[in-house]
C-alpha cells in the first residue's frame, strides 16, 4: 500500500457525500415477486444468518437465532409504521431512529490497537450502544446501507471504511488503511456474494451493479489492492483475536442454480 501509517486508522475514515457504487437486485415479474412473497419468512432467516455469520447489516429486532423460524413468523408490523410501498418485514428488521431507518456492522477499528465495535456512524465512530443504548440522536454515516423496496433491494455505502487507502479531507495525507480493510472488506465481498446467491434462490430476476464515483469497487464487490478477496481466503491465516468466530459457527445453506443460470444467460447475451 502506498498510504501513510498511523495508529488510529479508523479515525480518519471518512462520510460520503454521493454513493460511491450501488449493487441492485431485482424481481422484475410478477410471478417472482409473487413467489418471494410466499417464500418471504424462509428467506428472511437465511437473510439474518448470513448478517449474523459475517456481521454486515445486523439486525436489531431479531437477535436470538435459536427458534429463527417461529420468531420471524411471529412478526406483526402494523401498516401505519412503514410506508406501505415498502416490504414491512424486511424493513422490521431494522430500527426507526433520526427518522430513518438505522444499520450497523462489526468492523475492525484501530485506536492504538485494532478491536471490534458495531459500528452505526464510521465518519464519527459512533457505534451502536451509543445510538440505541444511549439514546443519542446522531445522524448516520453507516458503511453500508440496503434498502427493500417492492421489487428490488438496493445496497450502497456512506463511508470510505472499507477502503484499503484513505483519500479524504480528514487528512492531508493519503492514509493507509489495509489493516482494518483486511479484516472488514473481505467479509463484506462474501457476504454480498452470498446475498445475491440467496435472492436469486428466492425468484429474483437481474443484478445491476453501477460504479459511480469510486474505483475500488467491482461486480462481485469492494477491491483490495487490485484484486476481490473473500473472508474464507484468508480466515485460517488471521491472528484469532482479529477472526470474526461466527463465520465458522453459522452455517448457511445456499442453493446457486437459479444465480448459475442467470450467469450464463447473461454470459449468451453480452
Amino acid at each position: 500500500m502506498n498510504g501513510n501509517k498511523t495508529n488510529n486508522t479508523s479515525e480518519y475514515w471518512k462520510e460520503m457525500d454521493y454513493d460511491v457504487s450501488t449493487f441492485t437486485i431485482s424481481w422484475n415479474s410478477k410471478e417472482s415477486q409473487i413467489f418471494l412473497e410466499n417464500k418471504t419468512s424462509d428467506f428472511i432467516c437465511s437473510y439474518i444468518l448470513l448478517t449474523n455469520k459475517y456481521g454486515i447489516l445486523l439486525p436489531h429486532n431479531i437477535t436470538e437465532l435459536t427458534d429463527l423460524k417461529r420468531i420471524v413468523n411471529e412478526i406483526d408490523v402494523k401498516s401505519d409504521s412503514i410506508d406501505s410501498s415498502i416490504w414491512k418485514k424486511f424493513n422490521y428488521l431494522y430500527n426507526y431512529k433520526n427518522k430513518k431507518l438505522l444499520y450497523h456492522s462489526l468492523l475492525f477499528i484501530q485506536k492504538e490497537k485494532i478491536f471490534a465495535e458495531k459500528i452505526v456512524n464510521a465518519d464519527l465512530l459512533l457505534t451502536y450502544q451509543d445510538i440505541v443504548v444511549k439514546n443519542n440522536d446522531s445522524i448516520y454515516a453507516e458503511p453500508v446501507t440496503i434498502l427493500f423496496f417492492k421489487n428490488y433491494f438496493y445496497m450502497t455505502f456512506n463511508s470510505d471504511a472499507f477502503f484499503d487507502e484513505l483519500d479524504n479531507d480528514n487528512a492531508d495525507i493519503i492514509i493507509d488503511n489495509s489493516e482494518t480493510a483486511y479484516l472488514n472488506t473481505p467479509r463484506f465481498n462474501s457476504f454480498l456474494r452470498d446475498f445475491i446467491i440467496l435472492c436469486f434462490q428466492y425468484g429474483a430476476t437481474d443484478f445491476e451493479f453501477e460504479k459511480l464515483r469510486h474505483e475500488n469497487f467491482s461486480e462481485q464487490g469492494i477491491l483490495f489492492g487490485n484484486e476481490i478477496v473473500y473472508y474464507e481466503d484468508i480466515y485460517d491465516l488471521l491472528p484469532e483475536e482479529h477472526q470474526y468466530k461466527p463465520f465458522k459457527e453459522i452455517q448457511v445453506e445456499l442453493d446457486d442454480t437459479n444465480y448459475k443460470k442467470y450467469l450464463e444467460n447473461k454470459k449468451e447475451t453480452e
